[in-house]
């Protein structure tokens, strides 16, 4: 019986059965490949989707990982029991995701432990040990609730603009970000959660918010690769990087989540490729398309796994896993690229320890 973890005063919680240090761990390439080939299209598919929880509560999981935002957590007795019971009903296990990065973004501050977990620009005046100590408790917690995938840390480096602004970076300076990134990334990582960086390759002193309108950054490309830095040199504590919803144009003018040679930088390390929010309407007028054109864009850009504020199930809304199986069905390239995909996602879950009991 694991020793169980204490996250509020008089208040003992077992923990989640997940590998410590994770990126650590040698993959079992060989349960990957017998997982991977007992999945049909529809099921690769679903791996692909990070997506807010589904409308139906009691039919079968239809995505490979579930995002919780806003208040979702607020209550974590009954937070626990909704991802306990989503846990059981999906095939393979699924990501069971949040951001929590810290200060005003603090998803479980109803947690007594966490009430006063400090944003990352506070983060940065504290020794690293501090910060490290920091990812402990965030990760206990997440690990007690059934979460094991953090949207965080924030690796912009940001002397100025939208992310200093809000305190969601921890500094201007590359080398502090880099040593607060992974201290507070190892905290998280000793309790086998794991962690994704942002918003790859840099947002840095951009004053615009890319949420509420298209944001172009006209950075010269050894400035953009200068950037995206930072994150290779937090490389081994992440998971993988979470690209922008920042268009760059020295590189394809698109947004980056849109951008294939954006995302084959990400593919250089042993990353997740993993799209910032694909629901915002911003994206899709910045394509001059729809809501099932930014999705393809995005999974022909490369990425691995596609986020979405949108329920899978949600009837105003569009079908994602089905448009991705219409993609693979169509054309032996796409086919292709979803399984590789596919497998990207595995390797991450069989190093969590996610597909043991497969």
């Amino acid at each position: 019986m694991p020793a169980p973890v204490v996250v509020d005063a008089g208040v003992s919680l077992p923990t989640q059965k997940l590998h410590a240090f994770p990126l650590e761990r040698k993959v079992d390439e060989a349960r990957v490949e017998r997982v991977l080939a007992s999945l049909d299209t529809r099921a690769r598919a679903a791996q692909l989707l990070l997506a807010y929880p589904q409308v139906d509560k009691t039919g079968p999981v239809q995505v490979g990982g579930v995002l919780f935002l806003g208040t979702m957590l607020r209550n974590t007795t009954k937070a626990k029991e909704r991802i306990d019971a989503a846990r059981v009903r999906a095939a393979v296990p699924p990501f069971f995701s949040v951001d929590m990065e810290g200060g005003r973004s603090n998803r479980l501050a109803s947690v007594k432990a966490l009430r006063e977990l400090p944003s990352a620009r506070d983060m940065a005046a504290l020794s690293d040990d501090e910060v490290r100590e920091w990812g402990v408790k965030v990760g206990r917690t997440m690990k007690w609730l059934g979460l094991n995938l953090n949207l965080a840390p924030v690796l912009d480096v940001a002397p100025s603009g939208h992310m200093e602004r809000n305190q969601r970076s921890f500094s201007g300076d590359p080398a502090v970000v880099v040593a607060k990134a992974q201290a507070y990334s190892k905290g998280l990582l000793s309790t086998g959660v794991v962690p994704v960086g942002k918003h790859f390759p840099g947002y840095g002193d951009i004053d615009g918010d890319s949420d509420h309108h298209l944001v172009t950054c006209d950075w010269p490309k050894a400035r953009v690769l200068a950037e995206a830095k930072v994150f290779a040199d937090a490389a081994p504590s992440l998971g993988g990087v979470m690209l922008a919803n920042v268009a760059y144009t020295a590189f394809d003018g698109k947004p980056a989540i849109l951008s294939p040679p954006l995302v084959a930088l990400v593919h250089e390390h042993d990353w997740l490729a993993v799209t910032d929010d694909i629901a915002i309407q911003v994206l899709a007028d910045a394509i001059d398309g729809t809501a099932e054109d930014v999705l393809t864009q995005a999974f022909l850009a490369g990425n691995d796994v596609i986020l979405t504020t949108a329920p899978p199930d949600w009837d105003k809304g569009i079908d994602p896993v089905g448009v991705l199986v219409r993609l693979a069905e169509a054309d032996p390239k796409a086919r292709k690229r979803l399984e590789e995909s596919t497998r990207r996602v595995l390797r991450l879950k069989d190093r969590m320890g996610l597909l043991d009991a497969l």
